[in-house]
């Protein structure tokens, strides 16, 4: 099971795999959201809001199967996350404001690997996969998701 980050929808919609050239790659992420294998914290669903873009529309057309509510356990990771890592998200702009979601929703059981494009970080600047390693969560990008599924286009 894969949790999936906005870093790595935005780099595929808008840079590395847009759907109108590379329609056989999202039709391969409705088959894992169908089959419940791609899942996203409605946090994600938020930001991709923001962009009021055709993302956005994509997402808003699969709100039902691919994001996941904020429950009480998700609740209790992010505590967790931003008690240990504060400075995962800006708080004074609001950046990054899904990554603790995106993480908190990894650790549910059964865990999930997840996929995101942003760089390791640090214990000063922790991005996901920083927070990821300390956790014992596998994070990749989306280029090794697509590997791991063995996906050819």
């Amino acid at each position: 099971m894969y949790c999936i980050d906005t870093s790595s929808l935005l780099h595929a919609w808008q840079r590395a795999y847009p759907p109108r050239r590379f329609p056989g790659l999202w039709a391969q992420f409705d088959a894992l959201i169908d089959a419940g294998r791609l899942v996203a914290s409605l946090e994600v669903f938020h930001e991709l809001q923001k962009k009021d873009d055709d993302v956005g529309k994509w997402a808003k057309e699969r709100k039902e199967s691919l994001f996941r509510d904020i429950d009480q356990d998700i609740q209790d990771n992010v505590v967790s996350i931003m008690t240990s890592y504060p400075k995962l998200v800006d708080t004074s702009t609001g950046k990054s404001g899904a990554d603790p979601f995106v993480i908190a929703l990894a650790k549910c059981p059964p865990p999930s690997v997840v996929v995101t494009q942003e760089g390791f970080g640090s214990a000063k600047t922790p991005k996901i996969p920083f927070v990821c390693q300390q956790e014992g969560l596998k994070c990749i990008n989306l280029l090794q998701m697509i590997d791991h599924e063995d996906w050819v286009f």
